[in-house]
């Protein structure tokens, strides 16, 4: 679906992938760090490419490396498309924080791995941050962990007192 039409032909891309998707670092904090990747369900370069290009075949695609963006293009565009290899865009929040201070007045738009396209708003960016935190430090799992360990007990003195009458 060609979506230049309804938006405008101003409209530029930006794509980050970090190098440690395809190639981990080595460390315990890294080890983590692969975990997260791996559950995120990432999606490769080429993908975000030919997803781009069949959504905005006449835009201009950018590759940011690090976090930030200060580009001309950037600068000139009318809208911005943010593409997240993943569901969340779990690394680009940095770069969220400096279009917002630069360009305030941009509608900044988000192309997910999932081809799930959406605005990305104040209130969108809040949430965003909550299901990245959530999803880089794994309180719900950990939570119901710790659950698990304090029910099972409880359930099996439950079960052992039943049992005996």
């Amino acid at each position: 679906m060609d979506l230049e039409a309804l938006i405008g032909p101003k409209t530029v891309g930006l794509l980050l992938i970090p190098a440690d998707y395809a190639t981990p670092r080595a460390g315990l904090l890294a080890l983590w760090r692969r975990h997260v990747v791996a559950n995120a369900g990432v999606r490769d370069r080429a993908y975000m490419e030919s997803l781009f290009k069949s959504h905005f075949p006449h835009s201009e695609l950018i590759v940011v490396e690090g976090g930030g963006v200060s580009d001309a293009r950037v600068a000139g565009a009318d809208n911005i498309v943010l593409l997240y290899a993943d569901s969340i865009g779990m690394d680009f929040g940095a770069i969220e924080r400096n279009i917002v201070s630069h360009w305030p007045l941009k509608r900044v738009l988000v192309l997910n791995g999932r081809r799930r396209m959406f605005r990305l708003d104040p209130d969108m960016r809040r949430r965003l941050a909550l299901r990245r935190f959530l999803e880089v430090s794994r309180l719900p799992e950990i939570a119901f962990l710790l659950a698990f360990f304090i029910a099972t007990p409880v359930l099996l003195l439950l079960d052992t007192m039943k049992s005996r009458r």
